[in-house]
């Protein structure tokens, strides 16, 4: 379904059944997205709740001129997560050390890995370089827009990226990289 102005206004004027179809469109969409960012899948549900909460209070914030509403709840989820990950599991920063021992994951496992599979590795990487990778990578946000998400500076973003394009290279050859569509890494 589409998301009309007539909708979005209807919403804004506080009518109950227009709310419950932004609802219904946004859900398995933004269900997805906090999916990816979230540590704990169980918090999925705090975090869409926070997402609609702010996406309703602050739809006078939206401006139509400056992109699509989807794009701008996607961002607002991706925000929620992000904090939710901060508020709740917010690790110290680990930095790589050469000691680690590396192992390198067969090329045809990876290949036939489920896309949740495939997220629940992309999550075993350090909890920062994770952040930075899925944002870039995944959401293809610039490193701008990541220093300002993460409340970064844009050069500390590059070198979390650096570091994840290291640690997916301690684990996985870019051959296999290549062939699961990342070439943005390689």
């Amino acid at each position: 379904m589409i998301i009309s102005k007539e909708l979005i206004l209807k919403v804004k004027e506080n009518d109950r059944v227009a709310q419950q179809q932004l609802y219904r469109i946004l859900l398995p969409y933004l269900n997805t997205v906090c999916r990816r960012y979230l540590i704990n899948p169980s918090d999925i549900n705090d975090t869409l709740q926070e997402t609609f909460i702010k996406i309703f209070s602050k739809l006078n914030q939206f401006d139509a001129t400056r992109g699509q509403f989807k794009t701008w709840a996607v961002k607002i989820a991706v925000n929620c997560a992000l904090k939710y990950n901060e508020k709740m599991y917010r690790l110290p920063v680990k930095e790589l050390n050469d000691e680690i021992p590396i192992q390198i994951a067969d090329s045809g496992v990876l290949k036939k890995l489920s896309d949740d599979d495939l997220l629940a590795f992309f999550k075993t990487m350090p909890q920062h370089y994770f952040e930075v990778f899925n944002l870039h990578v995944i959401d293809d946000f610039s490193h701008k827009e990541i220093g300002n998400i993460l409340g970064i500076a844009e050069s500390l973003s590059r070198k979390r990226l650096s570091r994840a394009r290291h640690w997916l290279a301690s684990k996985v050859d870019n051959t296999t990289l290549k062939n699961l569509g990342f070439r943005k890494l390689i």
